[in-house]
């Protein structure tokens, strides 16, 4: 298959990030699922309309620091929308950081833009907020004014997403 996704201006992201040691596939799978070895938690994009996209792995791959906190992977289209996705026990506080300082890291500070990013954390189990309401809202208000309307979504187990 021939990539659409190249590194030229429209793929921004995939313009900086580019390095074939990060990215664990690049294709047009109808299917991705993401998931730890030997945990219960997974995410999965349905890629329904067969839109090309790239998965990085950000922890270890585009981010191999371990002095910094970073979230797991990413996943760009061909829309130019970056999914970043935690795969986390039960601190969803500690996986809030982690896609935050993500964001700064990846996009913010080389000031890199997207058209959408969204936020995706799945835990093994939810556990009773405590300041984590706040750093939630503070997240979401962030994705819908400076990321394209973006979202944030949060749940134990499995999270699926559609394209």
């Amino acid at each position: 298959m021939a990539h659409k996704i190249k590194s030229q201006k429209k793929w921004p992201f995939f313009q900086a990030y580019h390095d074939g040691n990060s990215i664990l596939r690049h294709n047009c799978s109808r299917d991705i699922p993401l998931r730890e070895p030997k945990e219960n938690r997974e995410y999965r994009l349905r890629n329904i309309s067969e839109k090309e996209i790239v998965v990085y792995k950000i922890d270890g791959g585009l981010i191999n620091n371990d002095e910094v906190l970073k979230c797991d992977n990413g996943i760009y289209t061909e829309d130019d929308w970056l999914f970043l996705i935690e795969l986390k026990g039960a601190n969803l506080e500690h996986a809030l950081d982690q896609i935050n300082s993500t964001i700064n890291i990846l996009l913010k500070r080389p000031s890199i833009k997207v058209k959408k990013l969204n936020a995706r954390i799945v835990l093994s189990r939810v556990s009773v907020p405590r300041i984590s309401a706040s750093k939630e809202n503070k997240l979401k208000q962030l994705l819908h004014k400076s990321y394209g309307g973006g979202d944030y979504k949060k749940q134990s187990r499995v999270l699926e997403d559609a394209l």
